[in-house]
């Protein structure tokens, strides 16, 4: 199911109020679903029309508290947040505002939902309010491990190991990703592998004792310490200049690296900001996989445990799904333009694909 980028096929937010069913999660996934025919009549018992009741209460917590959100000021605020986007799309909104709140409510989600065309829109919980939420997802790799491996720079000579590493510091940082060390879930898988090892007959004790050290303070954890925390250059756009290549993937690697500096610095967006999960769901059994896994700073795609990873996440992806990119626009009365999107995530993906089937 899993596959890593160029190299092996393999935010919180609060409950929505009303949002679209899982299809429009398929559609992007290309999911199959059951097709329940005319001709096959499996739901003929279903032919009377079922008219929907709109809520008149709809509990979330705020602030350490069971809170309504089916309120007169809910009400306005979507109203106000509805008829100020309908007149930037030159338009006017027409509202019927139903025999309670609640139906107010849902009939504006209905009317802001007829005219926003294909942009999808979500009602969640802003504090006390209820607001309006314009989402859509970005062109992105279906279940792909976005993972960044390391060890390649051991093999680069002194001086281009430094470039590399302080770029790749950077890259990480402004992405804001993680490395192995910072990894919350590396630390107990490494703990999983230990006991595993104790009741495996077939299994090189010694060979996944020493990788294991490695990751917890050897050669790995210094690496990926180095990576945490240190910066060799300051100007990395003039060094890389600089730089003159030894050799032809010296050069295909520093142009890369060049190339990469569109996703570095303060003026930049990170790729976690593009971290939304729309379908979110409080009772939901298995929680999706979230983007800074699938994202991430590694040592090496083919050691035993990035494998275990790679295993345990597809496990949990059979159960759940994984957070991709999305670029998310809340509204309200002040909102001054459109929904619009950028093409960062696409950009990322593209140059990421490159570098790691070159340095695979």
């Amino acid at each position: 199911m899993q596959q890593t980028v160029g190299i092996l096929p393999v935010a919180e937010t609060g409950a929505a109020y009303r949002k679209p069913d899982g299809t429009q999660r398929a559609k992007r996934s290309k999911q199959k679903k059951t097709d329940y025919g005319a001709q096959r009549r499996c739901n003929s018992f279903l032919k009377t029309t079922i008219v929907p009741i709109a809520p008149q209460v709809v509990t979330s917590h705020w602030q350490e508290e069971g809170h309504n959100y089916v309120t007169v000021e809910s009400y306005r605020y979507l109203h106000q947040s509805a008829t100020k986007y309908a007149s930037l799309l030159g338009t006017t909104l027409k509202h019927h505002p139903g025999k309670s709140i609640g139906e107010g409510i849902s009939n504006l989600y209905d009317e802001l939902d007829g005219i926003i065309g294909d942009i999808n829109l979500n009602m969640e919980p802003n504090g006390e309010l209820l607001e309006f939420v314009l989402w859509k997802y970005h062109t992105w790799s279906e279940y792909t491990f976005y993972w960044l491996p390391v060890k390649f720079t051991e093999s680069l000579n002194p001086r281009l190991r430094k470039i590399a590493l302080s770029f790749i510091s950077r890259f990480k940082r402004s992405n804001g990703m993680d490395t192995t060390n910072a990894a919350s879930d590396v630390g107990w898988m490494l703990e999983l592998i230990k006991n595993e090892l104790d009741e495996c007959s077939s299994c090189d004790r010694k060979e996944y004792k020493s990788l294991i050290k490695s990751y917890e303070s050897g050669k790995i954890h210094r690496l990926m310490k180095r990576i945490d925390s240190v910066t060799y250059y300051k100007n990395l756009p003039a060094v890389l200049e600089r730089y003159v290549p030894n050799n032809e993937f010296e050069r295909n690697l520093t142009n890369l690296f060049k190339e990469g500096l569109q996703f570095i610095g303060k003026d930049k967006p990170s790729i976690m900001s593009y971290a939304y999960d729309p379908l979110s769901d409080m009772d939901r059994d298995y929680p999706p996989v979230d983007m800074d896994r699938l994202i991430r700073i590694i040592y090496d795609v083919d050691d035993k445990v990035s494998e275990w990873m790679t295993d345990w996440t597809n496990n949990e992806l059979r159960e759940s799904y994984d957070i991709s990119p999305v670029t998310r626009y809340a509204l309200s009365p002040d909102t001054g333009i459109l929904f619009s999107m950028d093409d960062y995530p696409e950009r990322f993906s593209v140059w990421f694909d490159k570098l790691c089937t070159l340095i695979s």
